[in-house]
């Protein structure tokens, strides 16, 4: 595999250059990916991070449309903005249980994304970050969310159930629209369930 790059002084790769092989393999020594570091590149299909990288830059991998494989280890404490975006192929991520912050659109329109699962330290998720996850049909929003950005999952058509924690405060406009199979589960008298009810948004009582 022909893949060139450079690390700065920090541990972040920059400056990527791939053939036009399939897969990638991170070298270990890296700590972060720099924005866009893999972006567009439409024949990748799998990449593996290392161990000890704790930051995928924003738009590090936007637009693979073929990249169904993507490891990520336990060590990332970060996912940037649009970092994901457009991974048509992406199908099911593990999102590592250390990561505190999910960046607006980091996997908008991965269309064929069908699981996703919000690590317990998230306290945010991001301004569209699920958008047009058309094949998403479940979420599970951890007690650790207190907000849930603008249009987060807008257009997600096949959701059919997503439980809102009683730590949510704030739900941004449009989070749920086009979400027709959508149900949201609430607790009583939680902002999420005040949400459903004002929204019209099928919801029962947890």
């Amino acid at each position: 595999m022909a893949v060139k790059f450079t690390i700065n002084g920090n541990g972040v790769l920059e400056k990527a250059e791939l053939t036009d092989e399939t897969g990638i393999v991170i070298a270990d020594t890296v700590r972060g990916t720099g924005e866009r570091e893999f972006c567009d590149y439409s024949l990748l299909t799998s990449a593996a991070v290392p161990n000890g990288v704790t930051s995928i830059g924003d738009g590090a991998f936007a637009g693979c449309d073929w990249l169904s494989d993507i490891a990520i280890p336990d060590s990332v404490t970060g996912i940037g903005s649009r970092a994901f975006y457009d991974c048509y192929s992406l199908e099911a991520v593990i999102i590592p249980d250390g990561v505190t912050s999910i960046g607006d659109e980091a996997f908008a329109d991965c269309n064929q994304l069908e699981d996703a699962v919000i690590p317990g330290k998230v306290a945010r998720i991001g301004n569209r970050a699920f958008a047009w996850c058309e094949s998403l049909t479940r979420i599970v929003i951890p007690g650790s969310v207190t907000s849930i950005g603008d249009m987060a999952f807008y257009g997600c058509s096949s959701l059919a159930g997503a439980a809102i924690p009683d730590g949510v405060t704030h739900i941004g406009a449009e989070a749920f629209a086009w979400c027709g199979s959508l149900v949201i589960s609430a607790p009583p008298g939680s902002y999420a369930e005040r949400y459903a009810a004002e929204n019209q948004i099928e919801y029962h009582v947890i």
